[in-house]
């Protein structure tokens, strides 16, 4: 992947691998840094007017495994996704997907409960690239189909996994497709 043909997907792995170095630099507990308790979806603190969360938690991750997968998934996407949309509709859709993920958490979820990671634009690109596969008749193909079928069925499981934010997920999916609509439909 070239970073010219794919900035954006670039400089959002580079910023989201940085805060993670820098939260487990500071941490002494999970929650005991400065960025997860000013940056990270905590629906309350929306609802008071901290609307930026809405973006700063999908930069967030917690855990090693979180940040592999979710930058491989990016990488991946990422690749594939702002070389065919180009960076501005690239960035509109994964900016969106994030913040239209965190907000169903916070008006469908626990308020108490505390929300990180790039998932939800990471769902959105995925129903992007759904998308613009019916878009352009690929997905017709019995192969691209089949393949299409497993990541879904992949991620569906992944959904029902502990601790994953199902409405985070959804949220982000259903933003990725109407903007993914918009982009190859209608633009």
């Amino acid at each position: 992947m070239n970073f010219l043909r794919t900035p954006v997907t670039w400089i959002t792995i580079l910023i989201c691998v940085l805060i993670f170095i820098t939260i487990q630099r500071q941490r002494e507990s999970i929650l005991d840094t400065e960025i997860i308790r000013k940056y990270s979806l905590i629906p309350i603190q929306v609802k008071r007017g901290q609307y930026y969360r809405l973006f700063t938690g999908g930069l967030i991750h917690l855990q090693i495994y979180h940040l592999l997968v979710n930058m491989y998934a990016l990488y991946n996407l990422g690749s594939l996704m702002e070389v065919q949309l180009g960076s501005f509709w690239f960035t509109v859709i994964l900016v969106l997907s994030v913040i239209c993920g965190n907000l169903a958490c916070v008006y469908y979820g626990d308020s108490r409960t505390i929300t990180v990671g790039i998932s939800g634009g990471l769902y959105g690109l995925l129903a992007a690239y759904i998308i613009m596969l019916l878009r352009y008749g690929i997905l017709t193909n019995p192969a691209v189909l089949s393949s299409v079928l497993r990541t879904v069925i992949i991620n569906a499981v992944i959904m029902m996994m502990p601790n994953v934010s199902v409405l985070g997920h959804l949220g982000g999916a259903a933003a990725g497709a109407i903007l993914a609509v918009i982009r190859f439909f209608i633009f």
